[in-house]
């Protein structure tokens, strides 16, 4: 049986910074209200869409947080398509695994979004099955979990830039593999059982894993 590869999208898939950053920046400018840094904005990448929109909307003058944080969540689906990008050598590797093993991803983003994000980007032929956290389920390692008992593939190794897609793996006894070019860095991918540093390295890894 061919082994099961779990992708999280942003930081690993997604450059995520040229989506979601200018979607907040614009957004604020638009209403002249001061603008948050790049930094910080980025700092909220890969984690569950309520604590970053709860940060959105303490930005928020009392009263303006729920339209700012639609209007900023709808030009950041916008965006996904015109100016986000896949990381570089991303559909080669998609391309290539998916031709000798099974795919799947799994974010704590939202349906909008990851639903958004597959279709823009043509990446969902890939794909066995797609878990986005929604309100659905309490973390990765939940979403984790059901994707292995679909019984896709084995064994199973699970792909990302934070720390929780590490966690997520080793709770269900799949391998992980860090990435530590997205945002979570070196620090949150340490534990991981394999590091990559650019998305292009990631078949000879898995190749390493597996052999």
């Amino acid at each position: 049986m061919s082994a099961l590869i779990i992708f999280d999208i942003d930081g690993t898939l997604l450059e995520t910074e040229r989506v979601t950053v200018p979607a907040v920046q614009r957004t604020f400018a638009a209403h002249s209200l001061a603008v948050p840094d790049h930094g910080t904005i980025c700092g909220f990448f890969g984690k569950p869409v309520e604590a970053y929109e709860a940060w959105l909307a303490k930005q928020c003058p009392p009263g303006m947080a729920p339209q700012i944080v639609a209007e900023t969540n709808a030009l950041e689906l916008h965006l996904i398509g015109s100016e986000g990008r896949l990381y570089e050598g991303a559909r080669g590797v998609l391309e290539e695994l998916h031709g000798r093993h099974v795919l799947a991803v799994c974010s704590n983003g939202p349906d909008d979004y990851v639903n958004t994000f597959l279709d823009a980007h043509d990446v969902r032929k890939y794909l066995a099955a797609v878990r986005a956290r929604g309100t659905r389920y309490s973390g990765k390692t939940e979403m984790v979990a059901e994707l292995i008992a679909l019984n896709l593939g084995s064994p199973v190794i699970v792909v990302g830039d934070r720390h929780d897609d590490i966690e997520a793996a080793h709770a269900n006894g799949a391998l992980a593999v860090g990435a530590s070019y997205g945002f979570g860095g070196d620090a949150e991918t340490a534990g991981a059982d394999a590091q990559i540093t650019a998305l292009t390295s990631l078949t000879a890894v898995i190749g390493q894993l597996l052999a």
